[in-house]
């Protein structure tokens, strides 16, 4: 269980990544889903072998993004600057989704 929580080099695919942010968005009510929802998106972007400060990036980026998944309703009506944002967001979280990253390399 503790390999879950921990900002580490493990390899995730997209099938796991989408699962852990299942049981991430479902853990927000008890604020331990924020922890897990960063150490996904860290680990997810260290899959591409992202530099650190992207996975940084991740793993600050896709807990917003539940957040504001989970508050849509109520930003429905904001500005234009919050909606873009958001798209960047979505965006961010579709690469991290279907982007292939553990193919072997062949040298």
């Amino acid at each position: 269980m503790k390999k879950y929580f921990l900002f580490d080099n493990e390899p995730i695919n997209g099938i796991t990544y989408l699962l852990r942010i299942f049981a991430g968005t479902i853990l927000i009510i008890v604020f331990v889903g924020f922890w897990l929802l960063a150490a996904t998106g860290y680990k997810r972007a260290g899959t591409f072998g992202w530099s650190k400060e992207m996975r940084v990036v991740c793993s600050v980026a896709i807990p917003l993004y539940v957040v504001f998944n989970v508050l849509a309703e109520e930003l429905s009506n904001s500005d234009n600057n919050l909606n873009l944002f958001l798209l960047s967001l979505g965006f961010l979280h579709l690469v991290l989704l279907f982007k292939n990253g553990n193919k072997i390399q062949i040298n």
